[in-house]
């Protein structure tokens, strides 16, 4: 894993990074997409994907796709094999707020000699995807983003990795920001949706919210309900982080 950067080292000029930092304004999902492409392509990766970790109290949680250059083929497979779900990845991503850095060999068993060597390595062979890097970013209401870079290019050097890790942080901010000013433009939630929400973001029980809003319980159970359907969060805690990410609750 990597240590902390020297005081006296340089940033290294990143291809990623300066592509990111050349976007136009306004910032676009579009432009972004292009940009992460653009920029995984000049660091030697061929997939980049924007995923996302629930809050650690939720029971078989897994990587959730956001976005990516990913076919549906590799898409397809990467869930079926359990690879969004991989114990030693997910402790990783969640303990730790360093990049985690892998390879088919040391991760999966990969050898190309080994006849019965695992499912997983062998999609991932066939895919030509036998190294990458997990750079994940934790927010505030228990979000927990990761920009995953793969391809078949040599190991990750923990250099690259502090610095993708560096560019990982751009990316989520300007997708905040895209996604904040789409999301007030469009917001789905009711008032006393957002009423609720923000009051739950603030530790306070349904007893407690009915009361500063005079409803019943029941009531504020309804709108909690209703605003975990819209956001297609997978339970009160997943709503109350998507619907702040998103900028509803301001």
């Amino acid at each position: 894993m990597p240590g902390p950067r020297p005081a006296n080292r340089l940033p290294r000029l990143m291809g990623l990074q300066t592509h990111l930092a050349a976007l136009p304004r306004p910032w676009t999902e579009e432009t972004l997409f292009q940009a992460l492409a653009e920029g995984a392509r000049s660091e030697g990766f061929t997939r980049y994907a924007l995923m996302t970790i629930p809050s650690t109290d939720e029971a078989g949680s897994e990587m959730r796709l956001l976005a990516s250059n990913w076919s549906e083929e590799f898409r397809r497979g990467f869930e079926r094999l359990g690879l969004n779900r991989f114990s030693p990845v997910l402790r990783a991503l969640r303990s730790g707020a360093v990049p985690f850095v892998w390879d088919a060999e040391t991760l999966y068993g990969y050898d190309p000699a080994d006849p019965d060597m695992s499912p997983q390595a062998r999609f991932l062979a066939n895919q030509d995807c036998l190294q990458g890097v997990y750079c994940p970013v934790h927010g505030l209401t228990g979000f927990t983003g990761v920009l995953s870079l793969s391809g078949p290019g040599d190991p990750v050097s923990d250099e690259t990795a502090d610095d993708l890790h560096i560019a990982t942080f751009t990316t989520f901010g300007i997708l905040t920001v895209c996604r904040f000013q789409e999301n007030q433009r469009n917001n789905p939630l009711t008032g006393r949706e957002r009423d609720c929400l923000r009051l739950a973001m603030l530790g306070k029980t349904s007893s407690e919210i009915g009361l500063i809003l005079k409803v019943s319980e029941h009531t504020v159970s309804q709108h909690m309900t209703s605003s975990t359907r819209k956001l297609n969060a997978s339970n009160r805690t997943h709503a109350v982080a998507l619907a702040a990410q998103l900028g509803y609750l301001s």
